[in-house]
């Protein structure tokens, strides 16, 4: 890109940037055609053809690969399209925020948790949220951190229990550690490994197994494990990044997985599977919760957290204190 005009400042005032603009990116994005992507924002084809010739002019850059008759994004078109589908986001959630105030509702919250968190501490909160706020409108998301961190920063969720990651858009996160992702090993009620004392990597690895697929935080854990023990990972391996599917998969047969000990303990005290006795300890890591760094607290969302941690320890009491809208408090 050397050599191309630089934004300013404040580009978006002096070019003129129209809501206009960021619907066509984000239906080009879509549908990849213009007359696709014209129809559906209510545009004719020229009116649409102008409007990404006027945006591109002004910001001195192409932002699509014309291939045949398709519209591909290159490089400078993924960033903008990106930023657009947020800032819609953004004004869809205010309308949703007025609409419901005005109705004399607290608002709407999204939350995106991990497995253990949402166990642990999602599920009371959002109890509690539903006898004292009835009329708020509570959404949560079970995924990956990496699935729920692009969500956080797509606008589709105001905050995230997970691990903090790699992501290339980190710095648009504040972090805040809460606690640690204990992992255990569970078969179904009569497996014939719940008699053993203790079960070593050289027990388990000609077993079968459903397991998350390779490259998950979890899956590694579990190479790990054999790896340190000299072993090469079993061979018999069902990967399934479903939650439902690795626990009904452990209760119709004697494959063996591992997954959060909060997942583990609630099946078993349902009688649903049985722990197992794994003669190490596994983690997958630190968790905590993640906010949006530059996007103020919605009353709903100031609520949630307060019901999230009644209690939280200083560090968190301290950073959530700081990020309270008026009349807000911990």
């Amino acid at each position: 890109m050397t050599g191309q005009r630089r934004l300013s400042l404040n580009w978006f005032v002096q070019s003129r940037l129209k809501l206009r603009h960021l619907q066509l990116l984000v239906a080009l994005h879509r549908h990849q055609k213009l007359q696709l992507a014209a129809d559906s924002v209510g545009l004719s084809q020229p009116a649409a053809s102008k409007l990404l010739t006027d945006l591109e002019a002004a910001m001195g850059h192409a932002l699509f690969d014309r291939r045949g008759r398709f519209l591909e994004p290159n490089p400078v078109g993924v960033i903008l399209t990106r930023h657009a589908q947020t800032v819609l986001s953004e004004l869809e959630s205010a309308r949703d925020e007025i609409n419901t105030f005005q109705d004399g509702h607290l608002g709407r919250v999204a939350i995106g948790s991990i497995d253990a968190p949402a166990i642990l501490t999602v599920t009371a909160a959002v109890a509690r949220a539903q006898a004292l706020y009835p009329r708020m409108e509570v959404e949560v998301q079970a995924d990956s951190s990496n699935v729920l961190l692009e969500r956080l920063i797509s606008g589709q969720l105001d905050m995230v229990l997970g691990r903090r990651t790699s992501n290339e858009h980190s710095r648009q996160f504040s972090y805040h550690e809460i606690g640690d992702e204990s992992l255990l090993l569970i078969g179904h009620v009569d497996h014939p490994l719940r008699s053993h004392a203790r079960l070593t990597p050289a027990q388990l690895h000609d077993e079968s197994w459903i397991l998350q697929a390779r490259g998950s935080r979890l899956r590694a854990r579990v190479d790990a494990m054999f790896h340190q023990s000299g072993l090469q990972p079993p061979e018999r391996i069902v990967s399934a990044n479903s939650l439902l599917m690795t626990l009904a998969y452990v209760t119709a047969t004697n494959a063996l997985s591992i997954v959060s000990e909060a997942v583990a303990l609630q099946q078993e005290a349902c009688g649903q599977l049985a722990i197992l006795p794994l003669a190490r300890k596994i983690s997958a890591g630190r968790y905590g919760l993640i906010l949006p760094s530059q996007k103020p607290l919605s009353p709903a969302s100031a609520t949630m957290l307060r019901l999230l941690f009644p209690d939280p320890p200083e560090p968190l009491r301290k950073a959530l204190s700081a990020l309270m809208p008026p009349g807000f408090s911990l």
